[in-house]
């Protein structure tokens, strides 16, 4: 009896064991076709704008079964990437839409910036939406949309909030940088160079490049600003395209970019840009998988204005501008520091032997020990002004201006009763330099103002003088030429006697 008992307990079990399990409960996994959805986004980068927009409505065939849903498009162009499942497909297709149909109903935009790095689209209408960036920073080389199903299904239930949409990692930038060096310094460092009037000092500025094939720019321009002392050779500038290792890959027509000059004159400091053309930018030239940079090139020529000493002569911080075709412009500036020429000068004081000036002496200058003591080969002359000073120009009658080393003078006019200084003048201009820019300056040692000062004497002529040791000199030679005539005619005298 027992037994029959406990088989038929057994058997009710399994009997509702099997209509519990044959019963669809109304659980989580059951969809609420009323509630509404929302969609947050994150993207920590400033400076990009999103839009969103529903792109297909969720049409459901069963309210209780989670697989059994599907969805009408209100972009025909992705009809057959939903019924493929295919969300990557679907966010190339949407990409790849200029401007998208007016069925593709927009939620709203959002910009990002460094205190808006979160978006909230709420009370959504369930269906596919679709994240698309319209506006972002020149420097972004490609970026992708997003597509979000509102809800999702996580494996065990339906989720209407989707809280994770990270659009930085669809984002791919760079930000370029831009690097002004001198190619020709005398000293062996890019940053700085010692120079002499007249001497040409050759400029790169290397800029990495920006934008990509598929994220064009609509400009790209380089700007630079020499000090007063420094004048522009405009023929010299040159434009190339570089790998990542500095090696040349092809120079850039002159036709393809612009040189502009936006102030220049006479004693003043020039500012210029040069800008890759449009129609260059929207080529492929430019972003062929070798190219990694950009290089302008030119010369600048150290003129009169140039300023002595360790202030030196800046070209001033470079900067580069570019600009995406929706005229999103980005910025970035250069070098920490500017590059420098440096120069000296020389400045004679003609003394006598008291010390006092003495206007009126030419002096020559020459570069070598051998041309000064031939007396050919001289550079720059100078006459010495009522306080002594001479002050050296060249055949333009120009100030010079030296690069540090050793240099020659010889006086060769003195002034009126002093000798001539016959002596070959040494001039050692002594500038040292660290390979740090400290106190504003990459000079650690030079002369006082950058100016190289010494002092030359000359002696007077002794000439006999009206009154004083001058007449009795002359008193005394007459009074020997009286002397020396009266023996000459007493012996003359003596002998015509004898001869009577």
């Amino acid at each position: 009896m027992k037994t029959k008992l406990s088989r038929i307990i057994l058997a009710v079990f399994i009997v509702m064991t099997l209509v519990i399990t044959a019963i669809p409960f109304a659980s989580a996994a059951e969809l609420d076709t009323t509630t509404k959805g929302s969609i947050t986004a994150q993207c920590a980068k400033p400076g990009y704008t999103f839009e969103l927009f529903k792109v297909a409505s969720l049409d459901v065939h069963s309210a209780n079964k989670s697989y059994d849903n599907s969805y009408t498009p209100l972009v025909p162009a992705i009809a057959n990437d939903i019924k493929n499942g295919d969300s990557a497909a679907m966010i190339d297709t949407l990409d790849a839409i200029a401007t998208l149909p007016a069925t593709a109903v927009s939620q709203g935009t959002w910009t990002t910036s460094a205190t808006s790095t979160t978006k909230t689209w709420s009370n959504l209408d369930q269906g596919i939406y679709y994240i698309r960036p319209i506006n972002y920073p020149a420097g972004v080389t490609s970026i992708k949309g997003s597509v979000v199903s509102v809800p999702h299904y996580d494996g065990s239930q339906w989720v209407y909030s989707y809280n994770q949409v990270n659009l930085a990692t669809k984002v791919a930038d760079d930000v370029p940088t831009t690097v002004k060096t001198i190619t020709n310094s005398t000293k062996g460092n890019v940053n700085y160079t010692d120079v002499s009037l007249g001497d040409k000092v050759n400029y790169e500025i290397k800029s990495k490049r920006a934008g990509s094939a598929t994220m064009k720019l609509a400009s790209y321009t380089v700007f630079d600003n020499l000090s007063a002392g420094l004048t522009l050779d405009k023929n010299s500038v040159k434009v190339a395209l570089l790998k990542e290792d500095g090696t040349k890959i092809a120079d850039v027509a002159a036709a393809n970019y612009k040189l502009t000059v936006t102030s220049e004159g006479e004693g003043e400091a020039t500012t210029f840009n040069v800008a890759l053309t449009n129609g260059y930018l929207q080529g492929a030239d430019f972003y062929a998988k070798d190219v990694a940079y950009t290089s302008v090139t030119y010369s600048a020529t150290l003129n009169k204005y140039a300023v002595t000493g360790s202030l030196g002569n800046p070209n001033e911080l470079v900067k580069l501008q570019y600009s995406n075709k929706n005229g999103v412009q980005s910025e970035v500036e250069g070098n920490e520091t500017d590059v420098y020429a440096y120069t000296y000068g020389i400045e004679i004081t003609k003394t006598n032997e008291s010390g006092q000036p003495l206007s009126g002496a030419t002096f020559k200058l020459y570069k070598t020990e051998a041309n000064a003591k031939a007396g050919t080969g001289d550079f720059a002359t100078g006459v010495s002004d009522p306080n002594g000073k001479v002050v050296f120009k060249n055949a333009n009658n120009e100030e010079i201006r030296l690069a540090s080393g050793t240099y020659y003078a010889v006086e060769t006019i003195a002034p009126e009763d002093y000798n001539v200084y016959g002596k070959v003048i040494t001039i050692n201009i002594d500038a040292t330099y660290g390979t740090t820019f400290t106190n504003g300056t990459y000079v650690t040692n030079c002369p006082t103002d950058g100016i190289e000062k010494l002092s030359v004497q000359d002696t007077k002529i002794l000439l006999p003088e009206t009154g004083g040791i001058g007449n009795y000199i002359f008193y005394i030679i007459g009074g020997i030429g009286v002397v020396v005539g009266g023996v000459v005619f007493a012996i003359s005298r003596k002998r015509a006697k004898s001869s009577k």
